[in-house]
């Protein structure tokens, strides 16, 4: 019997410490949606949720970014212009379309391959291709 008074006893304890945890956590929550840093209206629940039109980017341009800030510090193209990551953007394009096996492939003239057989700058820009100027 006084095993069941203990169990019982506990969890009267974990409820109530569940409950203040959850009351704690909904108030902070409200709170930061009602008082914007910002500025900005805060968002009541009656008004429904309206989903935004999405700002398209520049998908050119989200390839030259996502290459530069992937490529390793001692990558063997530091000087690459736009013009020249483009124009392998655009073999790796074709190659990925035709099926090529790009994990052996090797956009720059030059680029040796590491211990592990792979070309990690051309895979940089063939990731980065991939993700932003295939079609």
């Amino acid at each position: 019997m006084s095993r069941v008074i203990g169990m019982t006893r506990r969890l009267y304890a974990v409820s109530a410490i569940a409950l203040l945890l959850l009351t704690g956590c909904s108030a902070g929550a409200s709170e930061g949606r009602e008082s914007d840093s910002a500025g900005r209206a805060s968002a009541s629940p009656e008004a429904p949720l309206t989903a935004e039109t999405p700002v398209e980017g520049n998908d050119e341009t989200t390839f030259y970014d996502a290459v530069r800030s992937k490529l390793r510090p001692d990558n063997v193209i530091p000087n690459a212009t736009d013009a020249q990551l483009r124009a392998a953007g655009e073999k790796a394009c074709a190659a990925i379309a035709s099926g090529v096996d790009t994990l052996t492939l090797s956009l720059i003239d030059g680029e040796q391959p590491d211990a592990s057989g792979f070309y990690p700058d051309s895979f940089v820009i063939i990731a980065s291709a991939r993700e932003t100027i295939c079609s």
